[in-house]
């Protein structure tokens, strides 16, 4: 019985042996950055607070231009039964219909100090550098996926409100502009850059401190605020200096006029450019140097 058993055990040890080994016939796919660019597509698009994000932003630079012309053009009666201390507009029809860029400045700076620092603080990123071990793909996909879905609707919002805020100024008998006077496409063009650069610095903050509260209020705080306070508490001495800060390059190519002590629009878009690549390049330090 035992050697019955034995020979059994050799018999079907020889079958296995003579089987050939079962391979995959799935290819495996190399990581690349088209295939992390449709991941990265796939994370921002598959969360809802991307799109009322987008959504609100939209709402934002419309409805505060739209409101802001029918206040300069005295639709909205103040309660002492005249318009609301805003007739003519700041800046002029320009400065009026775009009036809500200036609130959705916060809009884009906080979205993208979230989209950089969102997975460095649920720690979903060590998975992320799991599935691609080099990281520089990882951060160029982010770049890329925030600027194509930020972009259209900032410039779309734009070049609406200017069409609809001139159309409300116009009915009141206000100044107005059309769309070929000079400047006007390099202002809509500008505020869009300006904008969507904001959010990019905010990215690249949120990618070297990893923590959104972080990356939020250094964006805001020191990129915003902190130009806007020295400008307007230093002496004028400083202004040499202050008008190369993000903010005032930024305003230097987004305003339709421009005074003589700050930059000419391609000086701030060259500037503020600068600023930019500046954060990204930090971004691409920290993440190359540090651990997840």
């Amino acid at each position: 019985m035992a050697t019955t058993d034995t020979a059994g055990a050799t018999a079907t040890a020889t079958a296995i042996a003579s089987v050939p080994e079962h391979r995959s016939t799935v290819p495996a796919k190399r990581t690349n950055l088209g295939r992390v660019l449709s991941s990265e597509w796939i994370k921002t698009r598959s969360l809802r607070s991307t799109w009322i994000t987008l959504g609100t932003l939209a709402l934002v630079i419309v409805a505060f231009g739209v409101l802001a012309a029918m206040a300069a053009g005295g639709d909205i009666q103040g309660p002492q039964g005249g318009p609301p201390g805003v007739a003519g507009g700041r800046g002029g029809p320009m400065g009026t219909v775009l009036a809500g860029a200036n609130v959705a400045v916060l809009l884009v700076a906080v979205f993208g100090s979230v989209v950089g620092a969102r997975e460095f603080a649920s720690g979903m990123i060590r998975t992320t550098f799991a599935a691609v071990p080099r990281r520089l793909p990882v951060l160029a996909s982010k770049l890329v996926v925030f600027v194509a879905v930020v972009l259209p609707v900032v410039l779309a919002a734009l070049v609406a409100v200017f069409f609809a805020g001139m159309a409300v100024l116009d009915r009141s008998g206000a100044a107005t502009l059309s769309w070929s006077d000079d400047g006007v496409v390099r202002t809509l063009v500008g505020h869009a850059y300006y904008l969507v650069g904001l959010g990019v610095i905010g990215l690249a903050l949120g990618v070297m401190l990893r923590g959104t509260a972080a990356a939020i209020g250094t964006t805001i705080g020191a990129v915003l605020f902190l130009p806007a306070l020295a400008t307007a508490l230093l002496p004028s001495d400083w202004s040499t200096v202050l008008k190369y800060l993000p903010s005032n390059a930024g305003n230097a190519f987004s305003a339709l006029t421009t005074t003589g002590d700050v930059l000419t629009p391609w000086q701030g878009f060259a500037v503020f450019t600068g600023w930019v690549v500046l954060a990204v390049v930090g971004a691409v330090v920290t993440l190359v140097r540090r651990d997840a």
